[in-house]
């Protein structure tokens, strides 16, 4: 196995150890490299080196964290363990600090690499745009456990280091200069030869504030860190922060302001200790496991399975300019595809540039592009009413209205257009990839022939909106070839989503587990139970929003045709709630609509009140459409917050479970990280199926048993569940 560790001396007789993991992009610390660190450490010591400079072999990555594979597997070993290997990095960094050493960062620098460099004496990074250094560690549930929670704030203060520790956003090189997390920004070419210097006897150019800057700074230290008054409010204000963040949901900012305050007390060693002991029961608690299982999912979601695209993809057609094909055609142009936009109407294709427009424009104004760039990219995107434009596509993704017959059409036009092989894609939220092959005929008529390339047809469907939506469907029909599926992974990829593989069913996996728990929530303001009640719950339970809130985001008239489709598969077991009646009479849209179960201004913001009593205080309340509460005629029906989270939750499970055993997806984990990343499920439960594995899956089966025998049969358990629950057997391994 051939090093990641390679140890040279410059003529000035400084050691340079250069970090170059083979075979990956990026430098991950595992335990291999810690041992051969310690290796590189043992000679330089030994040889009496001037000093020693850590550098990165990888262009745009100095290091990207712990080996999460090897995290996983810590996960399982007893707290002891986690404890001990806290120790051991501790410990090597601690040579680390006692020689004259500083890291040259350029690109990437997370987690274990970012303490790495703070136990070095000096660090440069350099003014490259890819160079960012951050603490992630809490987005995994855990902290910094080799001193990094201790050595920031002792550098940086505790506000900054706080902030960086508990959020776990990375800073741009020229922000931890300003911060004073790194010594001096230099040019990449520079960053060698100006390491040597520093350590060589030149001073670093440190970040310098000005006056006002400075002062600020100065009393923030004295007052706020330096005495234990100022350390005590500093520890109130951060703790209602975080709570108001996590909602007492997520345990690792809690252990890390601990670790931090005993950190600004000035005993380091009584801080290391701490952050240890913290390290290793964060680390081993159920939503660590969680949240680190979610961040393998995304390499598991991304990775290919040894089969080669069928198409190099450059130009992609999007049919439909609506909202949803905008977005598309954005995040395809963004990423460097030219892109082709199709509509049926001129008015609706002007409105779909102005939206493609509008999303650049947000991002030139968070400076994520210049106007240049943006002016750059907009003229890859070609507006069209003509098929005949669409001849130079290699990927066609439909987005136009979800009937089966028009996306026959739609599929049959681009095949007249196109001569050569091209993917077509549909992103229907529920329809038969499959059936989209067929032909359609009106009578006697053929409308639509079959498809001339069945197995270039695939599912990639979108989540709205999708721009900030990461997860992308990607839908094996009955006739899509493994090249197919491998091209549309490697574009939803590119685009920098997580594609989930799942076979095709009825609403996928995503819309048919999340259908159960919309439709449940009107089944249960329908029989009198306060919707401010069933939200609550849902928020409560850590749900990014309530239910009904999910209803109006989405569209009432899109929920209520998955309802319809699934029903149509399913049986009665998913019958729309008689409320949808309501909903469709009155067409009521939600948001988009301006009032669906809630009102809505003219800015599309919910209407509230604010409501609270001379010595309370005062909380908004959102009003409900009186459409929709003068239709519930059943008497207030107030019942416990478990109550109403089994009926929610569990009726998730029952469905989730279904997928399983009908193979919809093959892997549990990849069903649970589909709901996170979908539906907004909380990711420190981990999934529907992780929370059925946490409450033990014979409980869950004895609950849906109870549950189909009172509510109804779309809580019965299936035979899979029915199985594990006779066994315990979890879901997930």
């Amino acid at each position: 196995m051939s090093k990641a560790i390679t140890l040279s001396k410059l003529g000035s007789g400084i050691a340079v150890i250069t970090i170059d993991l083979p075979d990956s992009k990026m430098n991950l610390l595992s335990g291999s490299v810690m041992t051969e660190l310690n290796e590189a450490l043992d000679t330089i010591e030994r040889d009496g080196s001037k000093g020693v400079i850590i550098v990165s072999g990888k262009e745009g990555n100095f290091g990207a964290g712990a080996n999460v594979e090897e995290i996983q597997a810590l996960q399982s070993q007893p707290a002891i363990k986690i404890y001990e290997a806290a120790k051991d990095g501790k410990r090597l960094f601690a040579r680390l600090e006692k020689l004259n050493s500083i890291a040259a960062i350029n690109g990437t620098c997370l987690g274990g690499f970012t303490e790495l460099a703070l136990g070095c004496k000096y660090r440069i990074a350099t003014s490259d745009p890819k160079t960012e250094i951050g603490v992630p560690e809490v987005l995994l549930g855990f902290l910094p456990g080799w001193g990094g929670t201790v050595r920031l704030p002792l550098l940086i203060g505790g506000q900054a280091a706080f902030k960086m520790i508990s959020t776990g956003k990375a800073e741009s090189g020229y922000k931890a200069w300003r911060l004073g997390l790194v010594d001096e920004i230099v040019a990449k070419h520079e960053l060698v030869e100006r390491a040597a210097e520093i350590l060589s006897g030149s001073r670093p150019k440190r970040y310098q504030p000005r006056f006002k800057e400075g002062l600020v700074r100065k009393l923030t230290a004295v007052g706020l860190e330096g005495n234990s008054f100022g350390r005590s409010l500093f520890r109130k204000m951060a703790s209602q922060a975080v709570y108001a963040a996590t909602k007492g949901k997520y345990p690792a900012p809690v252990e890390a302001l601990k670790v931090v305050m005993l950190a600004l007390t000035g005993d380091r060693e009584k801080a290391f200790e701490a952050e240890s002991q913290a390290f290793a029961k964060l680390a081993t608690s159920q939503v660590s496991k969680n949240l680190v299982s979610i961040f393998f999912g995304q390499s598991v979601s991304k990775k290919m399975e040894g089969v080669a695209p069928n198409i190099d993809v450059k130009t992609i057609g999007v049919l439909g300019a609506g909202v949803m094909g905008a977005g598309i055609a954005q995040a395809a142009a963004y990423k460097g595809y030219t892109v082709v936009l199709k509509d049926i109407d001129q008015g609706a294709l002007d409105k779909g540039m102005e939206t493609i427009r509008g999303l650049f424009q947000a991002l030139v104004d968070r400076k994520k592009l210049s106007q240049t760039e943006m002016d750059v990219i907009m003229s890859a995107v070609k507006p069209t009413l003509d098929y005949a434009d669409l001849a130079d596509c290699d990927l066609v993704i439909e987005a136009v209205v979800e009937k089966m017959n028009v996306k026959k059409m739609v599929r049959a036009e681009c095949e007249k257009a196109i001569s050569k092989p091209f993917i077509f894609a549909t992103n229907t939220s529920s329809l038969s990839v499959g059936g989209m092959t067929e032909e359609l005929r009106k009578g006697e008529e053929l409308v639509a022939p079959a498809s001339r390339h069945p197995e270039m047809t695939v599912g990639i469907h979108f989540f709205n909106p999708v721009h900030k939506m990461q997860l992308v469907e990607v839908v094996r029909g009955s006739t899509t070839s493994d090249e197919t599926l491998a091209a549309a992974k490697a574009f939803v990829a590119k685009l920098g989503k997580f594609p989930v593989l799942t076979n095709d069913a009825p609403g996928f996996v995503v819309n048919r587990i999340l259908t159960p728990y919309m439709r449940e929530a009107m089944v249960l303001a329908e029989a009198g139970v306060p919707i401010p009640d069933i939200e609550k719950a849902a928020l409560n339970f850590g749900m990014l929003m309530g239910p009904f809130t999910l209803l109006d985001e989405v569209g009432l008239d899109i929920a209520g045709h998955v309802i319809e489709t699934l029903h149509g598969a399913f049986g009665d077991r998913l019958s729309p709630p008689p409320i949808l009646s309501v909903v469709k009479e009155k067409k009521l849209l939600g948001r988009k609509g301006g009032k669906g179960i809630y009102l809505y201004d003219e800015k599309n913001d919910r209407r509230f009140v604010m409501e609270g009593g001379r010595f309370s205080k005062k909380k908004k309340r959102y009003l409900l459409n009186p459409e929709i509460t003068d239709a519930i005629k059943a008497p207030v029906n107030r019942k416990t917050e478990g109550e109403i989270q089994d009926r929610l939750f569990l009726a998730m499970v029952a469905e989730a479970a279904l997928a399983v055993q009908e193979n919809v997806i093959e892997d549990p984990a990849q069903l649970d990280f589909a709901m996170i990343y979908g539906t907004g499920f909380p990711p420190f439960i981990g999934g529907p199926l992780a929370y059925a594995d946490a409450m033990g899956t014979s409980l869950a089966y004895q609950k849906l048993l109870y549950l189909s025998k009172v509510h109804g049969d779309n809580y019965k358990p299936c035979d899979l569940l029915k199985k594990k629950g006779a066994t315990g057997e979890p879901f997930r391994k």
